[in-house]
């Protein structure tokens, strides 16, 4: 049984473009969705660290400040009073030590001769440095005398071992006019300890870090901590104000970075997304297969599977309104009531769905066989307008009717029918004539067949 075409192959191409748009549509919007979300994640990571890089920018300012201010009271003492000595130094030394917290080691040294340093263990070599022997320490010793003001030096190595940064403080006993130089006093910043307090080492472990301005040169200086390279690619930086210039300190991502736990994000937003996108899909196609199953439902006959009356109307309506040229059959079968009557209507249903296979079998894939009501049938037959091939085909519907009885649970008997024909337009203009002079066609022959067998 030809099954009943509710969809043009238009449609269907239409409805497979709407599928693949559908799909297209639901992977862009899941990928940016996804892709939107790393980005806030990413961005949320960066301000997070954004916001460590300033404390960490303010901890190593206060703390680097503070202490060379404490140390810088032995200067003053010293300008206050030239005369005094090593053990007045040492008190004061001692005092200074308990409230500082990164300060490695104090130093004096009058005519740029280091005489005294606290605390002196650990800092044995450092007693007779002449810093006139030593040209990168001299130059900082000479700057500071210059600009009458604390010089900031380093990091630079340290004659100990290590590296610091160092805070000098040049000492003249004429102030205000500041023209008799006594010498310098040095305190020296255990730069891991300071790094350490300040949080900067903790941060390093996250991100790629990098400081310049060795000397306080701020951003023009050189890199003395971390790559060149992060300044290129920083997402962010701060300027560290000391009491004589800055550093610059920048942070970027890791090369190859991904962040914690965003595979199990990267998985989770698409697994949902297109599990969302699945289910929308499949809600739209159930709702489509279930529109589809009413619609065949309102235009297909339940007993005999064949187009309805509607469906063919419709059909009709829209052969008249291309102006095409097609003819129709209006067939419907003699006696089918005393079928019903003498037999049962378990028969006579039997009956029209034999009548039904048959037609569809005698008719081409265009034709179309409709049950209008009851044992009425109405045959579509599109570009068909001879008089010739209507005759052909209506032959041929005999053919498959009466080429062998119908049989029934053993009762058998000869399928009689009375059938009319038009032809559009040759027969009528207008779908209500066209229909009723088919229908006079087959009354007619019904008369006669009535009047045959009486």
């Amino acid at each position: 049984m030809k099954k009943l075409k509710l969809l043009t192959n238009k449609q269907k191409c239409g409805m497979s473009l709407a599928l693949l748009l559908l799909t297209a549509g639901s992977i862009v919007l899941v990928e940016y969705l996804h892709r939107d979300f790393q980005q806030r994640l990413q961005q949320q990571y960066q301000s997070s660290l954004s916001q460590q890089l300033s404390l960490v920018r303010a901890n190593i300012e206060s703390e680097l400040n503070a202490n060379i201010f404490l140390a810088d009271s032995l200067a003053t003492i010293i300008t206050v009073n030239p005369q005094s000595s090593a053990a007045d130094w040492e008190k004061l030394s001692e005092t200074l030590m308990l409230k500082a917290t990164s300060i490695r080691n104090l130093a004096v040294a009058p005519d740029n001769v280091v005489q005294f340093v606290y605390p002196l263990r650990g800092n044995e070599a450092v007693i007779g440095l002449d810093y006139r022997n030593n040209p990168e320490q001299l130059r900082t010793v000479e700057l500071a005398r210059r600009r009458q003001e604390i010089y900031i030096a380093g990091p630079l190595p340290l004659v100990q071992g290590g590296s610091a940064v160092i805070a000098r403080m040049p000492v003249f006993i004429d102030p205000p006019t500041n023209q008799q130089y006594w010498g310098t006093c040095s305190v020296v910043i255990d730069i891991d300890k300071l790094f350490q307090l300040s949080g900067l080492l903790a941060l390093e472990q996250k991100v790629r870090l990098a400081l310049r301005g060795k000397d306080a040169t701020g951003e023009t200086g050189e890199v003395f901590r971390g790559e060149p390279e992060v300044f290129e690619q920083a997402f962010a930086s701060e300027t560290i104000r000391l009491l004589t210039g800055s550093w610059q300190l920048a942070i970027a991502l890791p090369e190859h970075s991904e962040l914690k736990g965003s595979t199990l994000i990267a998985i989770t937003v698409r697994l949902v997304g297109y599990s969302l996108c699945l289910l929308l899909m499949l809600v739209l196609l159930s709702l489509f297969y279930a529109y589809r199953i009413a619609r065949r439902n309102s235009l297909q006959d339940a007993l005999t599977a064949l187009p309805n009356r509607r469906f063919a109307i419709q059909m009709l309506e829209r052969l008249v309104k291309s102006q095409s040229d097609f003819s129709i059959l209006s067939l419907d079968l003699d006696k089918f009531k005393d079928v019903n009557d003498q037999y049962g209507h378990a028969v006579g249903d039997a009956l029209l769905q034999a009548v039904a296979h048959r037609l569809q079998r005698a008719l081409r894939g265009s034709d179309s066989a409709c049950r209008l009501s009851g044992d009425e049938f109405l045959v579509i037959l599109p570009r068909v307008s001879t008089e010739h091939d209507l005759q052909a085909i209506i032959s041929k519907i005999a053919a498959k009717l009466s080429d062998s009885p119908f049989t029934h649970q053993g009762t058998a008997f000869t399928i009689q029918y009375s059938l009319g024909h038009a032809r559009f337009p040759h027969d009528a203009q207008d779908l209500e004539t066209l229909l009723h002079h088919a229908d006079l066609g087959m009354y007619q022959q019904k008369a006669a067949h009535k009047a045959k067998s009486e």
